[in-house]
């Protein structure tokens, strides 16, 4: 794999491509790194390769005659090159887009500086990757890494090439301690399971603190990884969250504080979403009896008539549903589960100051172990007590038009998609 790498200041890379495993991978002919100045390419005496922005502001921007002139003389010296920038726009590296990347043969990395690069220049650029969110001087270093993480993965560059498979990120987890001689040190000891020389029992002691260590500390991979039923159970990443769907109190479209009627197909639609989406409880908020009677009997149906026969994964989704008189049971049921009250979610189609965006939610429920329960109105939406009960309320959905009257159930699928859904 030929690496080509344009840089105002190639002197950077000397020491870290001469060392360790890239010096032994250059030797061995499995990857091959040219480095290539930037500064050869400028036209003026000065050898200038940046000016001020238009528009004003702080800073210089690179000059795209220099960088146009050096991919062109690049791409004609190869066959058939793939051209990246290091940008802070681009795709974040993971590892499975570092396996990705590995399969090329040629690579072109151009390393932006100052306050980044002239627009037009990305017209002759075939990708941007990005080393993480943080800003650093220059392109190089996230180039060094990028080098660095594909090398690792050619045939030949390690010495043991089963020690990829068990590597951080190498399955989606962080990777479980490792130890080494003496046995003892200081009165701390190697783990028991290690010294046993039962393979079994270190494979799943190892897989068992991998789990932990990435719940604890990147709670965000275990909703990408590789997962079996019982582990998913076991280890559930981030927050749980509750929904609750409320029949009173809630408004109708004069604002009066009403009581709406319980449907079949919110029931049914709401808790299959719930259940795809991983929640533990779904919330059927009324205290009307006759309304209860009608929920409980939808249930029944799916959970223990006919339809249980007909159609198990209904019964499955269908078992989720719980009946309250108020908000307020279905608040102490999440606490008696959970041994801690929930934070409390509104919705409303309503824009309003104050509200909590997709995004920031979402990352709250990965980072954080406290349960949430979601509630949904019916209705012409939550009444303002509800509202003003609330820890957070969540951002209206929002169309490319002005009609916003989604169903009840409707919404519940995407919310429950922006928030839980893998990405």
């Amino acid at each position: 794999m030929s690496f080509t790498v344009v840089s105002l200041f190639p002197g950077m890379f000397s020491s870290p491509l001469n060392h360790s495993i890239l010096k032994k991978a250059q030797e061995k002919g499995l990857i091959s790194i040219d480095l290539v100045d930037l500064r050869d390419f400028a036209k003026d005496r000065h050898r200038v390769t940046d000016d001020y922005p238009y528009g004003g502001s702080h800073g210089m921007v690179m000059k795209p005659e220099p960088l146009i002139a050096a991919i062109e003389h690049v791409r004609a010296k190869l066959h058939h090159p793939r051209v990246i920038l290091l940008s802070p726009r681009g795709r974040v590296l993971t590892q499975p887009e570092a396996s990705r990347l590995a399969q090329e043969k040629e690579l072109v990395l151009i390393c932006g500086r100052y306050e980044g690069i002239d627009e037009r220049v990305k017209s002759f650029i075939d990708d941007e990757i990005s080393i993480g969110d943080y800003t650093l001087s220059g392109g190089e270093v996230a180039a060094m890494v990028l080098i660095d993480a594909l090398a690792r993965l050619i045939p030949g560059v390690l010495g043991n090439v089963q020690s990829l498979d068990e590597e951080s990120f190498a399955d989606g987890l962080l990777e479980y301690p490792q130890y080494t001689r003496p046995e003892e040190f200081r009165g701390m000891r190697v783990p028991e399971v290690l010294l046993s020389g039962d393979h079994q029992r270190v494979r799943t002691w190892r897989r068992e603190i991998s789990l932990k260590l990435t719940r604890e500390r990147r709670p965000d991979l275990l909703r990408r990884a590789r997962l079996t039923p019982e582990e998913k159970q076991r280890f559930r990443a981030g927050a749980d969250l509750y929904l609750a769907l409320v029949h009173y109190p809630v408004v109708d479209k004069n604002g009066h504080v009403v009581t709406t009627a319980i449907t079949n197909m919110d029931i049914h639609d709401i808790a299959r979403a719930a259940r795809t989406y991983g929640l533990t409880r779904f919330y059927v908020v009324t205290p009307v009896k006759a309304l209860q009677r009608l929920a409980l009997k939808i249930v029944h149906h799916w959970e223990k008539g006919y339809g249980s026969r007909y159609n198990e994964t209904r019964k499955e989704a269908l078992s989720l549903v719980r009946l309250n008189d108020t908000l307020d049971d279905a608040i102490l049921d999440v606490e008696r589960l959970c041994g801690v009250k929930p934070r409390l979610i509104a919705t409303s189609a309503r824009p309003g100051a104050g509200r909590t965006s997709f995004a920031v939610l979402k990352d709250m429920l990965i980072r954080e172990v406290h349960p949430y329960l979601l509630l949904l109105g019916t209705g012409w939406g939550l009444a303002d007590p509800i509202l003003a009960q609330a820890d957070y309320i969540l951002e209206p959905i929002e169309g490319d038009s002005d009609y916003n009257h989604l169903s009840v159930r409707s919404a519940a699928a995407i919310i429950l998609d922006r928030l839980m859904g893998k990405e």
